[in-house]
């Protein structure tokens, strides 16, 4: 199955960093401006010329706005696309897995034949161990029931 670069498809984060960067500049010096223009026109009501500049900071703020709000929208659109192709790389991990397993199921069957004999030595190994375990078992078992029997008889006198 060929796998693409999926990591050509999507913006960079470094893209949206700069993006970011600019605009937080951007902001920075509007927000000084208003701060000195909303002061000057509310001081000054009636001056047309600080309500004209009060006016175009406001829309400069608004368009800085928007440009954040886009710049969030890429972002979102960007994940939607990266979540698109995770989900599809999952489908299709989860097929080549499931191929896999059917694969190994297969070659188990083949391997069981060849395998059989390994089996079988090590069964016979672990019959053998448990038996000879259960023969000393038995014999000591025995010569402690002829010492029982032996001493309970012997106390009687008979």
């Amino acid at each position: 199955m060929e796998i693409e670069n999926i990591d050509e498809n999507f913006m960079k984060p470094e893209q949206f960093d700069e993006k970011l960067d600019v605009l937080n500049g951007s902001v920075n010096l509007l927000l000084d401006e208003f701060k000195k223009i909303y002061v000057i026109s509310k001081m000054h009501p009636a001056n047309q010329e600080y309500q004209q500049q009060y006016a175009n900071m406001v829309a400069g703020l608004n368009q800085l706005q928007s440009k954040l709000f886009s710049a969030s929208n890429d972002v979102q659109v960007n994940i939607d696309k990266i979540n698109k192709a995770m989900m599809t790389l999952d489908n299709r991990i989860r097929k080549e897995r499931e191929k896999n397993r059917e694969l190994k199921l297969k070659l188990g069957i083949v391997e069981n034949k060849s395998n059989a004999s390994s089996e079988m030595i090590d069964n016979y190994k672990q019959i053998y161990d448990e038996q000879y375990l259960r023969n000393w078992a038995l014999g000591l078992s025995t010569i402690i029931c002829i010492m029982t029997i032996g001493s309970i008889f012997k106390k009687q006198g008979v």
